[in-house]
């Protein structure tokens, strides 16, 4: 039922275009963070940017498209058993525990990353309130699709220790694990703060929840790492 309401929201908005007039071009600098995550990750947060391309229909009503570009930086405790790498679990880490048993004078420091690659591209619709002949206000609804990569690599600091030389070597390098994918789809809420500069220019301010729909098994949603996203944007409005 959610991946129809989706579908119908998004062929609703595509059907506008056909007799829409371009209105506005907005290019806008992004924070974003994630009230509720999933999976066992504890925190979430991006920045990025943005392109956001608006276009008259009747009135005060518009439709456009959104689509920009976020790096999320997640949290995750016990990063490198939970991933599941089994190379890293199955193979490799028993070799690291091996190699130090054998050798009193070798040491390592072990960490990992994990940043997802995040783009956003999202049909809405809006409407512009004239609050003074500058300041308007602008609720709006929509839907679009995510395309995440999660990207890991694990950190390994390695120190070797001479003792006939006094000398201890250090060595470090990044191993990285096969990355995660999906595409899917989410609901969309918002409201924009514009303030007119010029006839042809305005500064923008906007919020936006973003609610993720539920498609387990399906559309990489299993490996997604939360359930919404609050969003946060600042730019600079083009009139047409």
């Amino acid at each position: 039922m959610k991946k129809i309401l989706f579908l119908l929201t998004g062929i609703i908005l595509l059907s506008g275009f056909s007799f829409a007039q371009l209105k506005s071009v907005t290019a806008f600098t992004d924070y974003s963070y994630a009230p509720t995550t999933r999976l066992a990750i504890t925190n979430a947060d991006a920045v990025g940017g943005g392109v956001k391309v608006k276009f008259a229909v009747w009135d005060n009503f518009s439709l456009g498209i959104i689509g920009g570009y976020k790096l999320y930086s997640v949290n995750e405790p016990d990063l490198l058993n939970t991933w599941g790498w089994q190379f890293w679990t199955d193979r490799y880490y028993n070799k690291i525990v091996s190699d130090l048993a054998a050798d009193p004078n070798l040491s390592v420091e072990i960490g990992a990353v994990q940043k997802m690659d995040l783009i956003p591209l999202v049909i809405f619709a809006e409407y512009d309130l004239e609050i003074t002949d500058r300041f308007f206000v602008t609720p709006s609804i929509g839907s679009g699709i995510y395309f995440y990569t999660r990207r890991m690599y694990a950190t390994e600091n390695w120190r070797k220790y001479f003792p006939g030389a006094d000398y201890t070597f250090d060595y470090s390098f990044r191993n990285f694990a096969p990355a995660k994918k999906g595409n899917p789809a989410f609901i969309n809420s918002g409201l924009d703060l514009e303030y007119r500069l010029f006839e042809i220019m305005s500064i923008y301010s906007s919020i936006n929840y973003n609610y993720i729909i539920q498609t387990e098994g399906s559309m990489g949603y299993d490996a997604f790492p939360f359930e919404n996203e609050i969003s946060l944007k600042l730019g600079i409005v083009i009139k047409y």
